[in-house]
């Protein structure tokens, strides 16, 4: 069925944040703030970074103790032995690096240093992912509707860099309350041809619109309401497996592996 109605984004404007915070509590008190609503049926984006912090995962840098792993990570990639000791606590995979970044999966994600960041957070410190994300917005979502009576989705986004792109774009790292992926595989397309292998990451989708909002700057837009997405909405758990491939199946980290690689064209 397709969605005639108008897709809303609107902007949740809130004041910056230093320490730890009531998530949930924060998130309706800005909401209503900002004179908007939680209505039946919309997708809450919320900023990883304004879940973290909400969390306390902001680590003093000066306060890191960085281990001969960390040494030498940090010589290969370039980058202070600190912030090194923090990728590899924080990262479930390390790969090679270049310098300035260790390349690494978090949570399913494949994403620089682990995800860890330094913008957006005080000089000399750090800001790491939420801790289990998908937990997290399930949590924000069973709140919302035990004390609202509002049935919603939830995702947390993050920016990402795309392979060959410049620029960052929306990612989601938590969903809950419906399916992230839909799988067109035995639709046929206009031209009547049967799609094979075509499914579409709908929660990513979303989070590309909703940075338009967040920016990656001083807007302070840490929250995106959407609504008339057309999305359906459950209460099955979601996890992380529902929206990766695991990196042996990934066709760039397949396809950029060493003894896989040929130079057709220079």
């Amino acid at each position: 069925m397709v969605n005639t109605k108008k897709i809303e984004y609107i902007p949740i404007r809130v004041d910056i944040k230093k320490e730890r915070f009531n998530l949930f509590q924060t998130i309706l008190s800005e909401v209503e703030k900002n004179g908007e609503r939680i209505e039946d049926g919309d997708v809450l984006v919320i900023s990883s970074k304004f879940v973290a912090m909400s969390e306390g995962r902001i680590v003093k840098l000066s306060d890191v103790i960085p281990s001969p792993e960390a040494e030498d990570l940090a010589s290969k990639i370039h980058v202070p032995s600190k912030l090194a000791e923090l990728i590899l606590r924080e990262a479930d995979l390390v790969f090679a690096g270049l310098p300035g970044f260790a390349l690494t999966i978090k949570d399913g994600v494949f994403t620089p240093n682990a995800g860890i960041d330094r913008s957006n957070v005080q000089e000399g410190w750090a800001i790491l992912y939420p801790r289990e994300p998908f937990k997290k917005a399930e949590m924000l979502r069973r709140r919302i509707l035990l004390e609202t009576g509002k049935k919603v989705g939830i995702i947390i986004t993050d920016s990402r860099l795309l392979p060959l792109r410049s620029g960052t774009t929306g990612i989601a790292i938590g969903v809950a309350g419906f399916d992230p992926v839909k799988d067109e595989r035995g639709r046929k397309d206009l031209f009547n041809n049967i799609l094979r292998v075509t499914l579409r990451a709908i929660a990513d989708d979303i989070s590309a619109g909703a940075q338009l909002l967040m920016g990656e700057a001083d807007e302070g837009t840490p929250i995106v309401i959407v609504r008339n997405s057309g999305i359906k909405l459950h209460d099955k758990p979601i996890d992380y497996e529902q929206m990766v491939v695991n990196h042996h199946e990934c066709i760039y980290v397949r396809g950029l592996s060493h003894k896989n690689i040929s130079l057709i064209k220079n």
